[in-house]
């Protein structure tokens, strides 16, 4: 049996095993497609969601879909600059979040911390969680404005 015979016996095969995977690859690239479009869907929901609990009031925003598609590893359905906008705006909501939770945390003490201690007329603690809260509802709007331009993108 010379070399010719033996490639001709094994070309079937070869072939199939070829054929496989690009069928597979295929497979593949559409459900990443589908998956993509689903995510975006579901990211697209979550930020409306933020810009609606925007409303002045140092209201703690969703981020559920972001940290379970960065921890699932499916932000890599995303392309490279999807990615980093989304990154970018999801880092300022949890700055928002982080804000918002020392603001309340803050005006707990401020309701019932020691009155002994006087800042201007205030109470310390009350007159820094006051600070604290205008400083982070002015910041909300700033906020809305960035989701709302995230949200203007083509999805």
């Amino acid at each position: 049996m010379g070399i010719i015979e033996i490639i001709f016996l094994f070309m079937p095969t070869f072939l199939g095993v070829l054929a496989a995977f690009g069928l597979e690859r295929l497979w593949g690239s559409y459900r990443d497609g589908e998956n993509r479009k689903k995510l975006k869907e579901s990211l697209k929901n979550e930020l409306e969601s933020c810009v609606e609990q925007l409303t002045g009031e140092g209201s703690l925003l969703p981020t559920k879909m972001w940290n379970s598609s960065v921890i699932s590893g499916d932000v890599r359905l995303f392309r490279f600059n999807e990615r980093t906008q989304l990154a970018a705006i999801y880092f300022e909501i949890e700055n928002h979040n982080f804000d918002a939770r020392r603001v309340k945390e803050n005006e707990i003490v401020a309701r019932t911390g020691p009155r002994d201690l006087i800042l201007n007329g205030m109470k310390a603690s009350y007159a820094i969680w006051t600070r604290m809260k205008e400083h982070l509802l002015k910041n909300e709007e700033t906020l809305k404005e960035r989701i709302s331009e995230v949200l203007k993108e083509p999805w």
